[in-house]
């Protein structure tokens, strides 16, 4: 495909996604960065957010829990613990985990237990963000 990259996502348990796609869109911990093809070669740390990435013209959506991502000869690859394509998201889970962790940020006072819930709160809502675009994307079709 002419004018395509590669966007391999891939955790320790398995590769979540490989295909060509024509744009990737990620949040680096300082900042925002869009990879068309051509771009010049880059490695950057993800922030816990929301990836999205062009097929064929068509939005498409991942849960990305930080990582690495680098581009190099039209291949951009995202290394993370844990990432999930929105498709694969439960939503009611991705409701219930940031509720849960949102009551218990309220009761630590310890500054590693804030911190550590902090980080439930921004897994649930790079979740639960990837899930809204989707159905975004759909009531616009």
């Amino acid at each position: 495909m002419p004018g395509t990259l590669t966007l391999r996502i891939v955790t320790p348990e398995r590769v979540v996604l490989e295909q060509p796609v024509e744009q990737v869109t990620a949040h680096a911990v300082d900042g925002e960065l869009s990879i068309l093809p051509d771009h010049e070669p880059l490695v950057t740390p993800l922030a816990i957010d929301m990836l999205h990435y062009k097929t064929n013209k068509e939005d498409e959506f991942a849960a990305v829990m930080g990582g690495i991502l680098e581009v190099r000869n039209n291949e951009v690859t995202v290394l993370s613990d844990v990432a999930e394509l929105d498709t694969e998201i439960d939503t009611a889970r991705a409701h219930l985990a940031k509720e849960r962790a949102e009551a218990e940020k309220t009761q630590k006072t310890d500054k590693m237990d804030v911190y550590v819930t902090e980080m439930a709160v921004s897994r649930a809502i790079a979740r639960l963000k990837a899930v809204e675009y989707r159905q975004r994307k759909r009531k616009h079709v």
